[in-house]
């Protein structure tokens, strides 16, 4: 894995040149760069993965079991990064429930768009990988949604978008209702889902450049983002908002 893993990272070609090129990433340290050992751990498991698409029996089982003792070796480290369910990479660890609820999320955008899936899957490397990308874990986080509204709610459109659907239920809350029921046990309103629409696409402020409102998507916002989209997609993938 050294020769890949060194090419990923752009690292100094005397590395590979070196007698034992894997013994020299596993100690490689830079005081300018305190993520650089993490970078390579990242790097190898990138590397790894796809290495196991075409790997089978053996080989295969062996990666794997590389990578479920990294995994013990971090949790065991109280290291705030952990491995991503796919192998593909290291993420920062959260709260294995609200993991587990954005997972169901996935599941059920699956079911109904493989690329609400997708979206999300990539959403939430990009927001807590060990180099976070705000904005594009935002994009995604949109995406997401729009991968499962956009069929539901403007099926004959041409250019949907979550604004057009966020207009659509707005002018039409009296056409859909919820599966939860309000204070008197009637299917509740629809407003708790155009609110939340409505705060994940005004919320991408660095979607146009220019504008007095503009501004980058800061991290925290980010992740609000990539849960609410979870919940959005899991809301209209297993019909928790439907017609009257």
């Amino acid at each position: 894995m050294a020769t890949p893993v060194a090419v990923r990272l752009k690292l100094p070609s005397k590395i590979l040149e070196s007698r034992d090129p894997n013994a020299v990433l596993a100690s490689l340290d830079d005081r300018a760069n305190p993520m650089l050992r993490l970078e390579v751990i990242d790097a190898t498991l990138g590397c790894l993965q796809q290495a196991m698409q075409t790997s089978r029996g053996y080989q295969r089982q062996a990666y794997v079991s590389a990578i479920l003792h990294l995994e013990g070796i971090l949790r065991e480290g109280d290291s705030a990064f952990t491995v991503s369910q796919d192998y593909g990479g290291l993420e920062r660890r959260i709260d294995e429930t609200l993991h587990a609820s954005y997972d169901k999320a996935v599941e059920s955008g699956a079911s109904k768009a493989q690329a609400a899936a997708e979206h999300l899957r990539a959403a939430f490397s990009e927001v807590y990988g060990i180099h976070p990308d705000p904005s594009a874990a935002y994009s995604r986080a949109i995406k997401a949604v729009e991968a499962v509204a956009n069929p539901l709610f403007l099926p004959n459109s041409p250019e949907p978008t979550l604004g057009a659907v966020r207009s659509t239920l707005d002018q039409g809350r009296n056409k859909y209702e919820m599966v939860i029921a309000d204070r008197a046990g009637a299917p509740a309103n629809i407003d708790a889902v155009v609110a939340m629409i409505s705060l994940l696409w005004h919320g991408q402020r660095d979607r146009h450049e220019g504008g007095p409102t503009s501004a980058p998507v800061s991290q925290e916002a980010a992740e609000a983002a990539v849960h609410a989209s979870a919940v959005l997609v899991h809301w209209f993938s297993t019909g928790a908002i439907r017609k009257k």
